[in-house]
């Protein structure tokens, strides 16, 4: 697995107090980020941490001084929010749940899978690109509201009146795609089928009509949300279908994972 471009614009604080794994994560985080700090115990990591102000830090558990538990309480009560990744021979449920309650992103099992690794700190960067800039990262690229943004819009909406038209029998005369952050939502206008417009005439197949649709979608979404994840190369989700018979409405929401 190769890491992301982002990563060269990463600075990260890396505590390990063994010498020999201290230089061979050094040497592999080296290849792939902007910079990495290093440090040999606790307090040795509070104090490059408060000079340094890494973007991410990596800690080991069990070290001499203070474990990588107590070092990150006194971070985190200075109001920090860095993301951290412990790392731990150990791998017991307490530890765990105490990394949990800190807010650790990552718990990694000794001796370090290298890909594992890797894949966290692209997790982590992804996560906070789209948390915090509200935007898209597909692969090695940022999709922001540009050109390429309003493309991958447009792909979308296609593939959703293609999909509508088969699963319903009549497309749309309105669908506008929105890709918002980790979410896209697809409104829809006016696509009843004749049927449905029959039931809507008679003023009370409004029921009918909302429950057959959302039967059409669930049972019919694997398709959709597969093919727009083969799309952004990023897992779909359909998260939420409102129908709104009488204002001949509808809105669909996909997460991305």
């Amino acid at each position: 697995m190769e890491s992301l471009s982002m990563l060269k614009n990463v600075k990260i604080l890396y505590v390990e107090d063994e010498p020999i794994t201290r230089n061979q994560v050094e040497r592999f985080l080296k290849r792939r980020v902007g910079k990495v700090i290093l440090a040999e115990n606790g307090n040795d990591g509070i104090e490059k941490f408060n000079e340094q102000k890494p973007d991410i830090i990596i800690t080991d558990l069990v070290m001499p001084d203070m474990s990588g538990i107590e070092m990150m309480k006194k971070i985190r009560n200075n109001g920090s929010k860095c993301p951290c990744i412990i790392t731990s021979a150990l791998s017991d449920s307490k530890t765990i749940l105490d990394t949990v309650d800190l807010k650790i992103e990552k718990y990694l099992i000794k001796p370090i899978d290298i890909n594992a690794l890797l894949k966290s700190l692209n997790d982590i960067v992804i996560e906070e690109l789209e948390s915090n800039k509200n935007v898209l990262v597909l692969d090695d690229e940022v999709i922001l509201t540009d050109d390429k943004k309003n493309e991958l819009e447009l792909e979308i909406r296609n593939m959703y009146s293609k999909y509508l038209k088969r699963v319903t029998g009549k497309g749309a005369k309105l669908i506008q795609v929105l890709i918002k952050g980790k979410e896209i939502e697809i409104l829809l206008k006016d696509n009843l089928t004749v049927i449905e417009e029959s039931l809507l005439s008679s003023g009370c197949g409004f029921t009918t009509i909302e429950t057959v649709r959302k039967n059409i979608y669930m049972n019919t979404k694997s398709e959709i949300e597969n093919q727009i994840s083969t799309l952004i190369n990023r897992k779909i989700v359909l998260e939420k279908t409102e129908i709104y018979p009488k204002e001949k409405y509808e809105r669909v929401i996909f997460n991305i994972k």
